[in-house]
C-alpha cells in the first residue's frame, strides 16, 4: 500500500528532481523498513517453533554462489576486496535454500556494513570433528571488530555493541542467524578482535537427512535433453565469475555463445542470431538497456527474447527495460533452476505464438492474439514476407535468396528468424503459404484442381495433392466435396 503508489510518483514525469531526490530516500527507508518487518516476523518464527525446516537434497555450492555473486556485484567500495574460497567442488546435502539464503544474507550485509578497507571472504569447506563430518561456512572479514566483553552476548537480541551503536541496527539480524541455524540443527560460534576483523563459522552436518523435516521433492535432470540440435543461449555479463556460473549451468541443454560486454553482447547476436539472450545491465560502455534497445529494434533480431539480470530490483529499473522491449527480469541472487525455467517458459511461448500464425481455417496475420504477443518489428516482418512469397507463388521456385535481399538480410538470419517466428524452415513457410492460398481458392468455388496446383506455383498435380493431403489430411478431391457438402 506504501510502495505501490510511491514507486507510481518515482515514474511521474511531473515531478521535479529535487522531489525525485526526496522519494528516492522514501522509498529507500521503505524498502528497509519492509526488510526489518520481514526479518522480525521471521525471529518471531524460530521462537514460537512456527518456522519450518523445508529441505531439498541438492548441491549447496550453487546455492552459496549464488548469494556470493550477488555481493560481488553489489560491491561497490573499490577499497574492500571480496572473495568466495569454495574448497569442496560438490557437496550434496539436504537443506532449506531459504534458512540458508537469510542466514548467509545476515552474515554477509554484517561484514559489508563493518568493513570499510580489507577483505571479505565467503568460505566453504568440509570438516571432520570427532569423527563426524561437517559442512563448514565462514564468513571473515577485516571490519570494525567485536570487544571481547560483547561476544558471549552477540547472538542475544536487540543487543548492540557500544562500538556498533553508532551504525543503523536494531540488534535482531544475528539472534535470527542464531535460531536459524540451531534449526537446521547447526552450530554457530564467532571470533573477532576489536580493529582486527570478525569471522563467524556455522556447520551443518553433511549426512543429516532431517527426517522430521518436510522434504520438497527435487527433479533430477533429464540426460535426453541433450540433443544434437541445442537452442542458442547468448550470455552478456562483465563478470566472469557471473559469467562462468550461468554458462556451466546452462551447456548441458544449450549451445552457449559468451560475451564479455555489451558492445561484444550486440555483435554476437547479429552474427549468430540466437534463440535468447541473457544479459546483464550494469556492464560499462554499453549496459544491458542499450543492448535490449539495439537488438529489439533491427529486423534480423527483434524476434529474440532477452532476459535482464539486474541487482536493483526497483520499479524504475523494470520500467526502462520493459519499454526497451526486455521479456523478462530476474533479480540476483538467482538460482539456476528459476533461469533455466524462464529460458525454457520463454522460448515455449515463442513455439505457442508460431502455432497460432497458421492457426484457423484461413490465414492472417492481423489476428489479434498474434498481433500482441509479437512486437511490431514482427508483424512487420511477417507481412512483408508474407506478401512477397503471395507476389510470387507461381514460380515453382521461388528464389528465397533474392527476398532475404529484399528485407537487407543474409540467408542464414533469414532462416533463423523465420524458425523462431514460424517453427518451420524457410522452404516449410513458403510451402505453408502455398497451401493456404490453395484453400482460400477451394473456398471461393471458382477453379478446379489444376488450376489452382498452377495458381500456387505447382507444376506436378500429383505432388500439389500429396502437400495438400499432408496438410489439411485430405486429398484436393475431398476437400472439394466437403465444401460442396457444407
Amino acid at each position: 500500500m506504501i510502495l505501490g503508489p510511491l514507486e507510481d510518483l518515482q515514474c511521474d514525469p511531473a515531478i521535479i528532481q529535487g522531489q525525485q531526490k526526496k522519494l528516492s530516500l522514501i522509498h529507500k527507508n521503505t524498502i528497509r523498513l519492509l526488510n526489518l518487518v520481514k526479518q522480525i516476523l521471521e525471529f518471531r518464527k524460530t521462537e514460537t517453533q512456527n518456522k519450518k525446516l523445508c529441505v531439498v537434497q541438492e548441491d549447496i555450492i550453487e546455492k552459496v554462489k549464488e548469494i556470493g555473486l550477488k555481493y560481488k556485484e553489489l560491491n561497490r567500495n573499490p577499497d574492500v576486496t571480496f572473495e568466495i574460497e569454495i574448497s569442496t567442488p560438490h557437496t550434496l546435502l539436504y537443506f532449506d535454500p531459504e534458512v540458508i539464503t537469510m542466514i548467509l544474507d545476515n552474515l554477509l550485509s554484517n561484514a559489508f556494513k563493518y568493513t570499510h578497507t580489507g577483505k571479505i571472504a565467503l568460505t566453504v569447506r568440509a570438516v571432520r570433528v570427532d569423527e563426524v563430518e561437517y559442512t563448514e561456512f565462514n564468513i571473515s572479514d577485516t571490519g570494525i571488530g567485536i570487544p571481547e566483553e560483547d561476544l558471549s552476548y552477540i547472538f542475544e537480541r536487540y543487543y548492540q555493541s557500544n562500538k556498533q551503536r553508532k551504525i543503523p541496527g536494531v540488534g535482531i539480524g544475528l539472534a535470527l542467524v542464531k535460531n536459524l541455524v540451531h534449526l537446521h540443527q547447526g552450530t554457530i560460534f564467532v571470533t573477532s578482535k576489536p580493529d582486527g576483523g570478525s569471522a563467524f563459522t556455522f556447520r551443518l552436518l553433511t549426512h543429516n537427512t532431517y527426517p522430521d523435516a518436510i522434504h520438497l521433492d527435487t527433479v533430477p535432470q533429464d540426460p535426453e535433453e541433450e540433443k544434437i540440435n541445442k537452442p542458442i543461449v547468448l550470455i552478456v555479463e562483465d563478470d566472469h565469475d557471473i559469467r562462468d556460473y550461468i554458462a556451466g549451468e546452462l551447456q548441458n541443454s544449450y549451445e552457449v555463445i559468451v560475451a564479455e560486454n555489451g558492445e561484444q553482447g550486440v555483435e554476437a547476436a547479429f552474427t549468430t542470431v540466437p534463440d535468447i539472450i541473457v544479459s546483464d545491465i550494469m556492464m560499462p560502455g554499453k549496459d544491458g538497456i542499450e543492448l535490449c534497445k539495439e537488438i529489439k529494434s533491427s529486423v534480423a533480431t527483434s524476434h529474440i527474447p532477452i532476459i535482464l539480470l539486474t541487482a536493483r530490483d526497483t520499479l524504475q529499473d523494470k520500467t526502462e527495460g520493459y519499454n526497451v522491449g526486455a521479456d523478462s527480469y530476474i533479480t540476483k541472487p538467482f538460482s539456476a533452476s528459476l533461469l533455466r525455467s524462464r529460458i525454457t517458459n520463454l522460448l515455449e511461448t515463442r513455439k505457442k505464438i508460431a502455432s497460432l500464425i497458421f492457426a484457423g481455417a484461413s490465414f492472417s496475420l492481423k489476428h489479434s492474439i498474434i498481433q500482441d504477443s509479437l512486437n511490431s518489428i514482427d508483424n512487420e516482418f511477417l507481412e512483408k514476407i508474407t506478401k512477397i512469397v503471395e507476389e510470387n507463388l507461381m514460380d515453382e521456385k521461388i528464389d528465397i535468396p533474392s527476398i532475404a535481399d529484399q528485407l537487407s538480410m543474409s540467408y542464414s538470419s533469414l532462416y533463423r528468424k523465420i524458425k523462431a517466428l514460424t517453427g518451420m524452415s524457410t522452404s516449410e513457410f513458403v510451402r505453408k503459404l502455398r497451401m493456404k492460398k490453395a484453400e482460400q481458392l477451394f473456398l471461393s468455388g471458382k477453379y478446379n484442381i489444376s488450376e489452382i496446383a498452377h495458381q500456387v506455383g505447382f507444376q506436378s498435380l500429383s505432388y500439389f495433392r500429396e502437400c495438400f493431403k499432408e496438410e489439411f489430411g485430405m486429398s484436393p478431391s475431398e476437400y472439394m466435396k466437403k465444401i460442396k457438402e457444407g
